[in-house]
């Protein structure tokens, strides 16, 4: 396992955005008035302006009757997309607070439950000098101004919504001599005409915005996830005040030691724990995915007075490039490491992994903080004693000796304990008695590694045979007893870059074997190949479509090999079917057996969502709107005439964190990334996966 060394930068001065907070409606009887979202926008771009330094001119603000319909998508356009000071990857930060709202869609958009999201500017309800009805900004329209934004500007770009969108509720209690109310941020007008199919057509075609797909729908329509603007994972970083179920609410300011309500008499929840986490937050350093483990971990610890009369509020983060750091195109240089959760004894601590990775008692784990020099020893030695599906306990080696280990820290699993499972290599007996591969092969003794006896003659999973000075290692495909690609590795290789590769290879292989024995879920789920076709759409632009059978047939039941043509000129999707009783969390993983890389074809777009598959429910990936996009069949080696791979289905009953699973190929000039983390609770957390073995060979 090798860290990125790259070193971290913080957030230049040039941020710009979008800050719209608002009050005030203009029609108060049908969009009741708030008190906070003001402020929170204001506070938000003093955390900008003072705390980072951001010129003042860089950002737009429109506060009550100065967010109009109008206003609002005219800043869009103008401040930021046509903006020529905004150099490309500069970061830009979209905020609103205010009132949000859901409607039936129209009959030409593609949606997943009928309804689209919106969020209300000043003036909806309204009438326009044309006898026009005002609506709300709908998400599809949000969406084609964040594709064409990052066309324009690249997609570092983070939206930041504190409203909700599930019904209208003022609620009232007293505190001290005062009345106080918690209002939620979200209203909706009964009387509102339907939204007519095309709303905006004219802005989106002034900014001839080209998508290449379906993303218009993909982006734009709710996620199973069920936050307005979900991204097609790739324009933006979505962090919203709660889940489609959910309420935004703002809570008043009340001094602790007065019972005085305080300037402004109310804040948001979410706005206010997020300032609060930024302002702790080391930008250098910081992840989207370290911000809203803080985030939900301090939501949870914070708990004032009168939050005993307010309602469930999970703060959610959303798209594929959560591992960036804050207002950034660089990734953490923590990605992909395990989190480490403090108890109450000193001696002891928890990782959101389990035995769903291989993860058994005696694994070991050793402690890291991103500051350290990377080849440091660890800070400390852990081992794993009590072992659930997504979560282990973590026990200090010397428990007399207590551990002071900072806040940040994260583990690494140095020292895997299931030999016997692990990864079956044959090697020849001269590479045992080569002493330059003797030494390579020793660095790989913590890796979950069966050492097969010389003279076994199988199956094996890898085999490795000295050529010359190199070593030949060829490796399996998933049929039993059978092995396929040649790999060489050069003794001119640097020995660190040798143990890299080899431990890439290796845990491509363990987690390929990593399977839920009791198999609780395999025969109630279903994945099927489809071949996809384009077809027009009532938007003018290419969306797709299935065509003709489950190219995957009975093979996933019976295990058998699934033969596939290579056609860079079609595309492919997969259908998802759960029959269970279970709502769960889908990722789709491919290995390549020709070059050890390990991809995602699709995972839920973030760690506090809904369960994307739910119970008796059916997914589609690569058409439809579930926000991933169709994919090829071919080739890794365009020079192969047959090559292999495995589509892997992991399904669990909570969100997991699959950069544990993924890698680049090892024979690619590319760092490898280190493993993470899954989530979970240490209890019956249901998991299972399906195997689908490929095999694509060139038509004759």
């Amino acid at each position: 396992m090798v860290a990125d060394q790259r070193q971290p930068i913080a957030p230049k001065a040039g941020i710009y955005g979008l800050i719209i907070g608002i009050n005030k409606y203009e029609r108060p009887l049908v969009h009741p008035e708030l008190l906070g979202c003001v402020g929170d926008a204001k506070s938000m771009y003093k955390y900008f302006t003072d705390d980072l330094g951001v010129p003042e001119d860089n950002f737009v603000c429109l506060y009550d009757k100065q967010a109009t319909r109008k206003a609002i998508l005219d800043a869009f356009v103008s401040h930021l997309i046509s903006n020529a000071n905004i150099k490309r990857h500069e970061p830009i930060v979209i905020y609103f607070a205010g009132h949000g709202d859901r409607m039936p869609s129209p009959p030409g958009w593609q949606t997943v439950d009928g309804f689209v999201e919106m969020i209300l500017p000043y003036d909806v309800s309204t009438v326009d000098p044309h006898g026009r009805y005002n609506y709300g900004i709908p998400d599809l329209t949000l969406a084609f101004l964040l594709y064409r934004l990052s066309q324009a500007k690249g997609n570092n770009i983070t939206v930041i919504l504190d409203s909700c969108h599930s019904g209208s509720t003022t609620r009232s209690t007293s505190w001290g001599e005062n009345e106080v109310r918690i209002r939620y941020r979200s209203s909706t007008d009964p009387k509102a005409p339907p939204i007519p199919n095309d709303l905006d057509g004219r802005l989106r075609r002034s900014l001839d915005v080209d998508y290449p797909t379906e993303v218009e729908h993909n982006i734009a329509s709710k996620q199973p996830a069920g936050s307005t603007m979900a991204p097609s994972l790739d324009t933006h970083i979505l962090l919203a005040a709660c889940q489609d179920t959910e309420l935004a609410q703002e809570i008043p300011n009340v001094d602790p030691e007065t019972d005085e309500i305080g300037d402004p008499p109310s804040s948001g929840v979410f706005t206010t724990a997020l300032l609060r986490e930024l302002r702790k937050a080391d930008l250098a350093y910081t992840s989207y995915t370290t911000l809203i483990r803080n985030l939900l971990a301090s939501h949870r610890d914070f708990r004032p007075r009168f939050s005993q009369k307010s309602e469930r509020q999970t703060f959610q983060c959303e798209g594929r490039n959560q591992d960036r750091l804050l207002f950034s195109v660089q990734f953490s240089i923590s990605k992909g490491k395990i989190s480490l959760m403090h108890t109450q004894d000193k001696a002891v601590y928890r990782v959101r992994v389990g035995n769903a990775q291989g993860i058994v008692p005696g694994t070991e784990f050793g402690v890291f903080t991103d500051r350290m020099d990377t080849k440091a020893p660890p800070l400390a030695l852990l081992v794993a004693r009590d072992v659930g599906p997504t979560m282990s306990q973590l026990y200090s080696m010397e428990p007399n000796n207590p551990l002071d280990i900072p806040g940040g820290a994260y583990a690494t699993i140095i020292k895997y304990n299931d030999h016997s499972s692990g990864v079956r290599v044959w090697v020849d007996a001269e590479v045992r008695k080569n002493e330059f591969w003797q030494h390579i092969l020793s660095n790989l003794h913590p890796l979950p590694i069966f050492w097969a006896n010389p003279t076994s003659s199988g199956p094996h999973d890898l085999e490795m045979r000295l050529s010359g000075e190199d070593v030949k290692i060829k490796g399996g495909h998933l049929t039993p007893g059978e092995l396929g690609t040649t790999h060489t590795l050069r003794r001119s290789y640097d020995p660190k870059r040798l143990v890299e590769m080899l431990s890439a290879i290796v845990y491509f292989n363990y987690h390929l074997k990593v399977k839920n024995n009791e198999a609780p879920l395999r025969e109630e789920l279903e994945i099927k190949l489809h071949e996809l076709i384009e077809k027009s759409s009532s938007w003018g632009s290419i969306i797709y479509e299935r065509r003709g059978d489950d190219l995957f047939g009975d093979r996933v039941s019976s295990g058998a090999v699934t033969f596939l043509r290579p056609d860079p000129d079609k595309a492919f999707g997969l259908e998802l079917i759960n029959k269970s009783k279970e709502d769960l969390y889908p990722y789709i993983l491919y290995y390549d057996f020709e070059d050890y890389s390990v991809s995602c074809l699709y995972g839920p777009p973030g760690r506090s969502v809904k369960p994307p598959l739910p119970a008796g429910k059916t997914l589609t990936i690569g058409y439809g709107s579930a926000g991933a996009q169709p994919f090829q069949v071919d080739f890794t080696n365009p020079k192969s005439e047959k090559e292999y791979g495995a589509f892997i289905l992991l399904v669990a009953g909570e969100w997991i964190d699959i950069d544990y699973l993924q890698q680049e190929s090892p024979f690619a000039d590319i760092p490898l990334s280190a493993r993470g983390e899954r989530r979970g609770r240490h209890d019956s957390v249901v998991w299972d996966n399906i195997v689908v073995r490929v095999e694509m060979t060139k038509s004759a």
